[in-house]
């Protein structure tokens, strides 16, 4: 009986570590997806900051980011 139990609490414990294991993955590969438009354009060679500014413009206006996070942005950009 005990033997049971020992087993049930070690495949639960697997299955926890699976799960935290996907999840920590899922979480890795969606790192490029959450960076700003700032970090993405930094990565290419050819960019135009009037078009990036241009981008943030829009996702200030569509309120998808704030007045703070778009100057800070824009100040990152001008750099």
């Amino acid at each position: 009986m005990a033997q049971k139990v020992f087993i049930g609490i070690i495949i639960g414990l697997v299955i926890v570590i699976v799960i935290c294991l996907i999840k920590i993955i899922k979480f890795n590969n969606n790192k490029e997806e959450r960076q700003t438009p700032i970090q993405k354009t930094k990565e290419r060679t050819n960019y135009s900051v009037a078009d990036e500014l241009l981008k943030l413009q829009n996702l200030k206006e569509e309120g998808i980011i704030t007045e703070k996070e778009f100057e800070e942005m824009k100040k990152k950009l001008m750099e």
